[in-house]
């Protein structure tokens, strides 16, 4: 008999290990983590927003949801979109299919973007632009 587990490290891992040292601008690997990297000015955030579960006696499956914050932090009199455009671009490009995304355990049945928004904040010393990427995934428990 199978014991439910939960998803969020694995499908957190899965995405890291995606797009870890793929995402390149200028020529410069862009960082991608579970939490804001220092030494940077850019950079890709991971993180689980809501799992939901439609387990059935017979399955266990999940409707989880990961959002990615790309980030482009620059001086006040800069504010160019060029950057984080193009990182999110590439991000898109790497998740166009469920199958590359490899969990232990589980299974990626579906993985579409749910939502994509824009945000600016402005701070005494950056100027920083964020697009944010919202990705239902749903996935079946195997083991």
């Amino acid at each position: 008999m199978m014991i439910a587990r939960d998803p969020a490290h694995e499908i957190l891992k899965a995405y890291y290990n995606l797009l870890n040292e793929a995402i390149v601008y200028n020529g410069e690997t862009v960082k991608v983590g579970t939490k804001i990297p220092q030494n940077t000015d850019k950079y890709v955030l991971i993180y689980v927003e809501s799992i939901d579960n439609y387990s059935s006696a017979a399955d266990f499956v999940y409707n989880a949801t990961v959002s990615m914050q790309i980030v482009s932090m620059q001086n006040i009199n800069e504010g160019d979109e060029t950057i984080v455009n193009s990182i999110f671009e590439q991000v898109i490009e790497l998740l166009g299919n469920p199958e590359t995304i490899q969990m232990d355990g589980f299974t990626c049945l579906t993985s579409m973007p749910d939502s994509m928004s824009h945000d600016t904040e402005l701070t005494d010393t950056n100027y920083n632009i964020i697009r944010k990427l919202q990705i239902t995934n749903f996935i079946q428990q195997t083991k």
